[in-house]
């Protein structure tokens, strides 16, 4: 977003757009339908601030992997989305512990920071 707070206008524009749309829609083409300009991935972060703000205060905005963002007035997909991002969160967090503790020995050091054996070849 580089910065940029999200405006009121883009929000309602973005909440308009994404009422319109009968699937589906990625953020690039999303953020091309309110005016946003810049890079790609400007404008994806942009859209995904503006999506926050937007759920943060009761829209019902469901992310479809690579598909896109929809607008849903169906309490029933909501909560089921909101389940299965908690799911994905706690997955994420499990396998980032299993990582962690991958790279750690017994005393809790981390091999990351261990000293590395010197061979010079002329033992």
């Amino acid at each position: 977003m580089d910065g940029k707070a999200v405006t009121t206008n883009e929000a309602s524009k973005c909440l308009k757009a994404l009422a319109a749309e009968s699937s589906p829609i990625v953020a690039a083409k999303l953020a091309d339908k309110i005016g946003l300009t810049g890079s790609h991935e400007t404008k994806r972060r942009h859209i995904r601030a503006i999506v926050k703000q937007l759920r943060d205060k009761g829209s019902m905005i469901v992310a479809v992997g690579s598909s896109g963002y929809f607008l849903t007035e169906d309490e029933d997909t909501w909560k089921q989305y909101l389940e299965d991002r908690s799911i994905d969160a706690k997955r994420i967090l499990g396998e980032s512990h299993k990582r962690k503790k991958a790279i750690t020995d017994n005393k809790g050091q981390h091999l990351l920071f261990k000293e590395p054996t010197v061979t010079t070849g002329w033992d």
